[in-house]
């Protein structure tokens, strides 16, 4: 296997375990009547445990050091809260308002929102392609969440606003770290941020407060999004960026959109129509050749 097979293989690994992840928190949502809440702040907390234990023990990382520098700990302190829990929270909060395959969709337009910060800031010049694009894809999300009947929406209000709240944090997780990420390494500082951010949401919704029995099955479904759906994901996304260009890398997270709305037909048997077939067609593509011409 070469290296940027190896790289490929493992960007779309890690992509396509969010996109599963996202099914089994609906499932797990309908079949026990979980809060998001409790979902994001079970997973934060483990997840983050695990990817802090793998950079000590597996990458021989100093796992305190990002907390000598003042200016470091704050800029941790801003990713956690806004960043990482902005993220997740959003996301769950979608699928658990319109299921694994409309939150998956909005959250991949984040590159939008990342563009239009650049362009605003002055990083970079807009160009009539990449504003084609934009529309397009702006045009895909309205046949997704109006399914082709435009005197309304087939989503509430609130999951449109979480679904592009969660495709925002997603910009501000991206932006915001880099020096840090830079000094420190992407996976100390997504594990220390998933861990404060799952610290803090103990002041909304600790863990030990649950609405709903856990059985063996709730722990199993536990278990697969805080293992696969999460630390597996995100270390092998990251461990991808050592073998291919991280332009390469972000091409292959459209497998998760693609595989949550195939999975959500599938297993789910939640059917679509002419217009949310045309709406994901027109997302995904739109954003693999924006993220192309961004690189």
């Amino acid at each position: 296997m070469t290296n940027k097979t190896k790289g490929i293989f493992l960007a779309a690994f890690g992509a396509s375990m969010w996109g599963f992840s996202g099914i089994l928190a609906q499932i797990f949502f309908e079949d026990y009547g979980a809060s998001s809440e409790w979902l994001v702040s079970c997973r934060l907390v483990f997840a983050g445990l695990c990817l802090l234990a793998y950079a000590k023990w597996g990458q021989g990382t100093d796992v305190l050091s990002i907390f000598k520098n003042t200016r470091d700990r704050r800029e941790l302190f801003l990713f956690a809260l806004l960043g990482m829990l902005g993220v997740q929270y959003l996301f769950f909060k979608t699928i658990e308002g319109s299921g694994a395959g409309m939150a998956a969709i909005l959250q991949f337009t984040s590159p939008i929102f990342i563009y239009a910060y650049l362009v605003l800031k002055g990083e970079r010049s807009a160009k009539k392609l990449e504003v084609a694009l934009v529309a397009s894809t702006i045009l895909g999300v309205v046949l997704l969440v109006t399914r082709g009947q435009f005197d309304g929406l087939s989503i509430s209000p609130l999951a449109l606003i979480t679904g592009l709240g969660s495709a925002v944090a997603v910009a501000y997780y991206t932006l915001q770290p880099r020096r840090i990420q830079k000094r420190y390494g992407s996976t100390l500082v997504v594990a220390w941020g998933m861990l404060l951010a799952g610290l803090a949401f103990q002041l909304i919704q600790p863990l030990w407060l649950l609405d709903f029995t856990l059985d063996g099955r709730a722990i199993l479904l536990l278990l697969l999004i805080i293992s696969f759906g999460t630390a597996f994901a995100f270390l092998s996304y990251l461990s991808s960026t050592a073998y291919i260009n991280p332009g390469l890398a972000n091409l292959m997270t459209a497998l998760e959109p693609l595989l949550a709305s195939i999975l959500s037909v599938l297993v789910l048997g939640q059917p679509l129509n002419w217009a949310e077939l045309l709406g994901i067609a027109l997302v995904i593509v739109s954003i693999m050749a924006f993220s192309r011409l961004s690189e």
